[in-house]
């Protein structure tokens, strides 16, 4: 559960990233610009309640057992650093919707009242959603980074349990 509920929120947030990006110069095609946002929108629709899930599931389940060659402030460290993360995840899909100054298309089946209609507000929040996103992108290539690090140069098994 918790590898399928990491590798579904990574592919997610992997996409997001790409697609927010590449958002930004596909505003002068707007059928790929109209395809980015509602798939982006949708997968997000779909993560926030996963992210929930994932956050009460990681309080709940059994903790893997560390290797004995990670220290306890370096398995404190790692444990805030995912608190972190599942914070700035909440962050960046909360701004998402509340930047929002039209409503959008879900999955292109339904369509999702925004929630804020006031553009002063919604500018706000997408300065906020930029920022979260940026500080989700430091976080997850620490994550990575950390993980690479336990597997070459620490040569333990905390990738293995990931996979």
């Amino acid at each position: 559960m918790s590898r399928v509920l990491h590798w579904v929120m990574a592919s997610v947030i992997i996409y997001a990233t790409v697609a927010g990006y590449v958002m930004h110069y596909a505003t002068s095609h707007p059928e790929l610009f109209s395809f980015l946002s509602v798939l982006n929108m949708s997968l997000a629709t779909i993560a926030t309640p996963l992210l929930v899930i994932r956050y009460i599931w990681s309080h709940f389940r059994l903790s893997p057992t560390m290797p004995v060659s990670i220290p306890t402030g370096q398995q404190c460290l790692a444990k805030l650093a995912h608190s972190l993360m599942y914070l700035v995840m909440f962050m960046v899909f909360s701004t998402g919707y509340l930047m929002l100054k039209e409503p959008y298309s879900l999955f292109w089946l339904t369509t999702v009242n925004n929630l804020i209609t006031d553009p002063a507000i919604n500018s706000f929040f997408f300065y906020l959603h930029r920022a979260s996103c940026i500080a989700l992108a430091c976080l997850i290539v620490l994550h990575i980074s950390a993980a690479l690090k336990h597997h070459y140069v620490s040569r333990n098994y905390v990738l293995k349990m990931m996979l």
